[in-house]
């Protein structure tokens, strides 16, 4: 499914895998495979890197502060943040926002590491969740 084609150019295929298999490939590049060249997991990798998907984790991220702190009660179809968890890692969010917005490069395992921190429904971010937030956002910190 990740291998290059000869040239090295995705196909058709890669691109769809790309797309539909985001867990998959975050998985993959979390903890730590190499992407090739013309592969989904490649073509995952710079979407992950790319200014729109590192403004939108920011943004996640802000949100979950946001509303650690402001006691409000999430929509219906928003799963609650452990605000003890989120306000203990306010300051380690902010690094992180930070270096999102920083105009460098940054790694793609740290990106995949944050977007499982947050589609993680049942981890340390969420009410109800178990885990080591401070841990789990600080490994992806030192990822990026």
């Amino acid at each position: 499914m990740n291998y290059p084609t000869a040239a090295g150019v995705p196909t058709i295929g890669a691109h769809l895998v790309a797309r539909l298999f985001t867990s998959r490939l975050d998985h993959q590049l979390a903890v730590g495979v190499i992407p090739h060249a013309g592969t989904a997991l490649a073509l995952h990798a710079e979407r992950l890197r790319s200014d729109r998907e590192r403004h939108a984790i920011a943004r996640a991220l802000r949100r979950a502060v946001e509303q650690a702190h402001s006691g409000r009660a999430p929509g219906s179809s928003m799963v609650a943040v452990h605000r003890r968890n989120v306000r203990a890692s306010t300051e380690l969010i902010d690094a992180i926002t930070l270096q999102l917005h920083a105009p460098r490069r940054i790694n793609a395992m740290g990106m995949a590491r944050l977007r499982r921190i947050l589609a993680d429904g049942q981890g340390p971010m969420y009410d109800g969740g178990a885990g080591d937030l401070v841990g789990r956002l600080s490994a992806a910190l030192a990822a990026l």
